[in-house]
């Protein structure tokens, strides 16, 4: 019978704090933000690694981050930093003209991919639109760039760049 009124005093407790915080007796939460090492939102998130970040008045793009690792590869507690490792393929011989980025595979974000260079790492952000076939001379990789001769498919001309490491300076943190 003591068993019986505990669990009733309980769940009558329960549902009491849950009527309450549905009548907003609770203040709402903050949204999550990505902040920068200068305290500026860097981006919101979209999942544990894909940032939404502003890349120019009005135009959001996916940007991705990893965990930053100490010298004997730990991973640093909250801090991230951005990733690179992506290809840019260009209509030019020397990977200066005609970027284009491959499409998402997540519904309704851009086009991008991000480059590590000596300037930092480099988001590119592709148009909105249907993907095209291109004739690609040259593909900047994170090593430099590759002078090739080929048609690919499934390529989205890039709208944007921006330079997540000087914009968004690293370490990041969410909060």
């Amino acid at each position: 019978m003591r068993a019986w009124v505990t669990a009733t005093t309980l769940a009558v407790a329960l549902t009491a704090n849950g009527l309450a915080a549905a009548q907003g007796s609770f203040p709402s939460p903050k949204p999550v933000m990505l902040m920068d090492s200068s305290g500026s939102i860097a981006g919101k998130p979209l999942d544990e690694t894909i940032m939404l970040v502003t890349v120019a008045s009005g135009v959001v793009a996916p940007a991705l981050i990893r965990p930053i690792y100490d010298p004997d590869g730990h991973t640093a507690s909250g801090l991230a930093t951005w990733q690179a490792g992506g290809s840019v393929l260009f209509t030019s011989a020397d990977c200066t003209a005609g970027a284009h980025v491959y499409g998402s595979t997540h519904a309704g974000v851009r086009a991008t991919t991000q480059v590590e260079t000596q300037a930092g790492i480099i988001l590119y952000v592709g148009a909105v639109g249907t993907a095209s076939t291109v004739a690609v001379q040259s593909i900047l990789y994170d090593t430099g760039c590759a002078p090739v001769t080929v048609r690919q498919n499934g390529l989205f001309p890039v709208q944007a760049i921006v330079n997540l490491s000087s914009t968004y300076p690293p370490p990041l943190s969410f909060q």
